[in-house]
């Protein structure tokens, strides 16, 4: 059954990098696939090289999400195959996150649980509390803070399209702005607009990822990436509305919302208290 391999790969132990998924957020120094450049909705305009004012505002980004948090994120990913829905609470403050997922093909018996997750890896827990995708963020905090310590089950991060989301939204926040030059420097690109939840937003791919030296004398040069992976939904003040990640074994984007500030919610300490650690 691919609904329990889903929930089983959840609960799997292995090695995760914050330095790398740091790298992902900007879309500078890992290697990574191409990104589709055209997107479904909004104009089709050639993408081009970002404006210095452009720049500017999506240096922003990491920072206005940080001032707006917790804030609440969703999650979609569908392979083809099999899906994943998420809805949760982010704070960058403590890096932390929960959130009620539902796991499996839509129209089959699919899995529900908690998930709670920071810059170091997740942790599951069967059984939603209650919850679904479709709950607000005070409930989904409620939630994760009853379930008992011992029914968690941490891992590091693997390299499951889910784990890609979660280690990004952990990494995206952050108390200053990014340099501005660095964005254009690299690559970034503004690809169109488009209008989400009745907003106005540019899409922008990110910085392209800068090639890793190898080290040794006389290596080969590696090739700059021609893309970033990334698409952020950036408001004409800075404010991200959504962020899609795109890998080569992957038929759809992840598509991750961020939803704004939730001022009646904080995530919870409790799945944290007496759990094992990640491993590292």
């Amino acid at each position: 059954m691919r609904s329990w391999f889903i929930t089983r790969s959840l609960q799997r132990l292995t090695r995760g990098s914050r330095m790398q998924v740091l790298a992902l957020a900007l879309g500078i120094g890992v290697s990574c696939c191409a990104l589709a450049l055209a997107g479904s909705d909004g104009d089709r305009v050639k993408p081009r090289a970002i404006t210095t004012s452009e720049a500017q505002r999506l240096a922003m980004v990491r920072f206005k999400a940080f001032e707006a948090s917790p804030q609440t994120v969703t999650v979609k990913i569908d392979d083809g195959t099999d899906s994943y829905a998420v809805r949760g609470l982010i704070d960058y403050g403590t890096r932390r996150g929960v959130g009620t997922y539902v796991a499996g093909a839509t129209g089959q018996k699919q899995q529900a649980g908690l998930v709670a997750w920071d810059s170091s890896g997740l942790a599951v827990a069967l059984g939603s509390g209650g919850t679904s995708p479709s709950s607000k963020s005070p409930q989904i905090a409620r939630a994760a803070e009853k379930v008992r310590a011992r029914l968690w089950s941490p891992r590091a991060y693997a390299g499951y399209p889910l784990d890609t989301a979660l280690r990004v939204i952990a990494a995206l926040g952050e108390d200053r702005p990014d340099n501005a030059q660095l964005m254009a420097q690299f690559g970034a690109l503004r690809l169109g607009e488009s209008t989400l939840r009745g907003k106005s937003y540019t899409r922008f791919s990110g910085p392209r990822p800068r090639p890793q030296s190898s080290g040794a004398a006389g290596a080969p040069r590696q090739r700059i990436a021609s893309s970033s992976p990334l698409t952020y939904w950036v408001d004409e003040d800075g404010n991200l509305g959504r962020l899609e990640i795109k890998g080569s074994a992957m038929e759809q984007p992840v598509t991750i919302d961020f939803l704004g500030h939730e001022a009646h919610a904080k995530v919870p300490a409790a799945p944290w208290q007496g759990m094992s650690r990640h491993a590292q």
